[in-house]
């Protein structure tokens, strides 16, 4: 007999329910303080985009992906971080503003390079669209003014590693909560 995959509840409902507990812990307002983090909620959707994007989503599919995905997030964080920093420390000697610039973009260059080298010669950092979801959260939690801290770099760090360590999670919480079942199909008789 055939079979097929059946929603007990829609994805679309379980997906809506989790995005809207990204937005109560992102946007300032909603919460109460300490609750309402600052967080930047796009980290937790491109993230969460991605756990599928890398194979999530189907039985037995989870841990394999979370694994793919959170060394890489945290190795772009890292080197985020590290751009940020080395432009904390320049910017203000900049004489002016295409100076800064021109700066900015050899420094961006510069931590670009262990990024895209390290995929090619270290395992657990092969998916490289993680690495650059943990790079560009962390540029826009820190200069974005997002955070637990807002413009602490250190508090950036932590807060757009967070926020993208949710979104995988969300990304399998919505399949599970579907709660998807075999159901059987009935085979149609051919006339």
């Amino acid at each position: 007999m055939a079979t097929k995959m059946k929603e007990t509840i829609p994805t679309a409902i379980t997906g809506a329910f989790l995005a809207g507990l990204t937005a109560a812990f992102a946007i300032s307002g909603i919460l109460p303080k300490p609750y309402a983090l600052m967080f930047p909620p796009w980290g937790v959707f491109i993230t969460w985009a991605g756990y599928f994007a890398a194979g999530g989503g189907g039985k037995g599919h989870g841990l394999p992906v979370f694994k793919k995905m959170y060394v890489a997030i945290l190795w772009g964080d890292i080197w985020g971080f590290a751009g940020a920093y080395l432009m904390n420390i320049v910017n203000p000697h900049a004489a002016n503003l295409p100076s800064m610039i021109f700066f900015d973009g050899v420094i961006i260059f510069l931590v670009n390079q262990p990024i895209l080298w390290g995929t090619r010669y270290w395992g657990p950092i092969k998916y490289t669209p993680a690495i650059f979801y943990g790079f560009a959260t962390f540029f826009s939690t820190y200069f974005g003014g997002f955070g637990f801290i807002p413009g602490n770099i250190y508090a950036a760090f932590i807060s757009s590693f967070l926020v993208n360590a949710v979104g995988p999670v969300f990304g399998y919480l919505q399949v599970r909560l579907a709660m998807i079942k075999e159901v059987p199909v009935k085979e149609e008789v051919p006339a």
